[in-house]
């Protein structure tokens, strides 16, 4: 009896050939999986990195500039014919008292100054003129590179008919003046400050001039 060997056989070839076909194509379906879209998760990650982005940070709003520090003038100084209000932490020097050889202030001319970290005044005097003229006498205490600023403005403080007028600062620390001039019982008086503070030149000027008498 002869065996065939099936391999030979044309038809046991075409049907092998079709079932494994069929049997890869089964494979292939089970491990391939369909694709996925990416367009959801895209977005949902777009979204979240958004949302973790801070917001922008706004602008601070301008504000206005702080009133003036209000300075006790309660002290008064009263020497040579006159009074006038200083502030409490404040001492007035006789400028020229310090001097070598001293030479003290008179009842007709003098200077006096007083200092302290937050604020720096200066004070003369001399014999009324035949005329006056504020700005003149101001310049009695006013260094080389300080300067009159803006327009001199006239105040009546009491009985003193005052003019003021702002000056350039000479000290960072101190970048606000003013200066004042006025006459009173046939002389001529300047009051000069800085301070750390815009406003506060003439507050204390006028404080100041509040408390001031003459003989």
């Amino acid at each position: 009896m002869t065996i065939r060997n099936p391999w030979k056989d044309p038809l046991f070839l075409l049907l092998s050939l079709v079932l494994l076909a069929g049997t890869l194509s089964a494979c292939d379906a089970t491990v391939t999986p369909p694709p996925v879209s990416l367009g959801p998760q895209i977005q949902a990650a777009v979204a979240a990195t958004l949302a973790a982005i801070p917001p922008a940070t706004q602008a601070p709003l301008p504000t206005m500039a702080p009133p003036p520090t209000p300075v006790s003038i309660e002290n008064i100084f009263c020497e040579y014919g006159f009074c006038i209000g200083h502030p409490q932490d404040l001492y007035m020097v006789d400028q020229g008292a310090t001097r070598q050889p001293p030479a003290a202030g008179t009842f007709s001319s003098g200077i006096l100054f007083g200092y302290n970290p937050s604020l720096f005044v200066e004070m003369a005097w001399t014999v009324s003129g035949p005329s006056f003229d504020p700005q003149v006498t101001m310049r009695y205490i006013l260094e080389e590179n300080e300067t009159l600023q803006g327009n001199l403005e006239a105040k009546l403080i009491g009985k003193i008919n005052l003019s003021y007028q702002n000056i350039t600062p000479i000290s960072g620390a101190l970048p606000f003046g003013g200066i004042a001039a006025w006459q009173c019982g046939g002389r001529d008086f300047t009051w000069k400050v800085y301070t750390p503070q815009e406003g506060m030149p003439a507050t204390l000027i006028q404080q100041a001039v509040e408390k001031f008498r003459c003989e």
